[in-house]
């Protein structure tokens, strides 16, 4: 009795989610791939930062027909660790207690089962590149570091690695700069004599209730994510620290409300005294897909030729695709079907585990 397209995908899923690969740990999940990948025939090799390229020959005679990139990755968020998937009413769950990690080895399972089908069934395709890379979850690492040479010349890519229905495709995702603040104070016994201190917490306060944070515009999203400051009650804090992150849909406007928090700190200052560091970096750049794009077009001619809805929409976070597309790839996002990435609820339906292998061997497959 054969199995189903959704089962293998199901049975590969629910092994990768055994194998425990939050950022900075991918060595186990590296590993397994690489063996599953090599009893694929597919050449594959790793680089410094830990990431796995494979190359999947022709069929032969469609060695000059266009080259596939499928690109997902290894790493997931920290509580997508000792997950217990549970499967029931057509749906896989954690138990509650972890996140599923669906994001991405749902990605991985589909584009190993989607490899493994276009060769059982001989299914002729032209050269597929596949990229598996690290710590996309932490600042999309591995890709930065990966060295796009590599690749070669990519007539399509497919980044295995969105939420919502299969058939979506990301339009866009925003350029992301995190920053870090440090307010520095003067400490003082805070009983004998706390009018010479000066309290960096203070000075904290003051600049973050100026700032404009949470939903900006229909672009622009700030976000303080951690404060640290003071050690115990009796002494005046001379030194606290603000973690933020600023999301827009250029670089120019991420910087332009980064130079709006700048500013908040310095009239902070003015107010109190004191002094304040202000460092950031960009995390990733924003990229934007015309709709009339011929590679979202085709995909949409696929989604419908499938009878799978399509879909485009845009996204608020970021994914390897944002580095691959600024880095003169042409790749489209896709969505796998999982919802609720990242928590407790996280879950995603087996038939949409079906639906995105069955659309990326189609993807690959050459038409005549």
């Amino acid at each position: 009795m054969s199995i189903s397209l959704a089962d293998k995908t199901l049975k590969t899923m629910v092994e990768l989610i055994a194998i425990d690969s939050p950022s900075g740990h991918e060595e186990s999940i590296r590993l397994d791939l690489i063996e599953r990948l090599s009893g694929l025939n597919i050449v594959v090799e790793t680089d410094t930062a830990g990431n796995l390229l494979g190359h999947l020959a022709a069929t032969k005679g469609y060695e000059q027909k266009p080259v596939i990139l499928i690109n997902c990755h290894m790493d997931t968020v920290p509580n997508a660790v000792k997950v217990t998937p549970i499967i029931s009413d057509g749906f896989v769950r954690s138990d509650g207690t972890t996140a599923l990690g669906a994001d991405d080895k749902a990605g991985l399972a589909a584009a190993l089962t989607a490899l493994g089908t276009i060769q059982e069934k001989n299914i002729p395709h032209g050269p597929i590149v596949i990229l598996f890379t690290v710590a996309e979850e932490v600042g999309l690492e591995g890709a930065k570091a990966f060295d796009i040479e590599k690749l070669g010349a990519i007539s399509r890519g497919y980044t295995l690695d969105a939420s919502g229905p299969v058939g979506t495709a990301i339009l866009s995702s925003p350029s992301k700069s995190d920053a870090t603040i440090v307010f520095h104070g003067k400490a003082a016994h805070a009983g004998f004599c706390p009018e010479k201190g000066l309290s960096a917490i203070s000075l904290a306060a003051r600049a973050i209730d100026r700032m404009r944070l949470l939903r900006i515009d229909h672009e622009t999203t700030a976000n303080i994510g951690t404060i640290h400051g003071g050690e115990v009650t009796n002494i005046v804090c001379d030194r606290c620290e603000v973690s933020l992150e600023v999301r827009s849909a250029t670089k120019e406007q991420v910087n332009a409300h980064l130079a709006h928090i700048e500013f908040c700190c310095i009239k902070a200052i003015n107010d109190f005294g004191g002094s304040y560091e202000f460092n950031y970096q960009e995390l990733y750049p924003a990229y934007r897909i015309d709709e009339k794009d011929p590679q979202l077009l085709a995909f949409k001619a696929v989604c419908d030729r499938l009878n799978i809805p399509y879909a485009a929409r845009n996204a608020g976070g970021g994914s390897d695709a944002n580095i691959l597309r600024n880095s003169g790839i042409p790749i489209i996002n896709l969505a796998l079907g999982y919802e609720g990435a990242h928590t407790l609820e996280e879950s995603i339906a087996i038939q949409e585990l079906e639906n995105i292998t069955k659309l990326l061997v189609a993807l690959c497959e050459v038409q005549n």
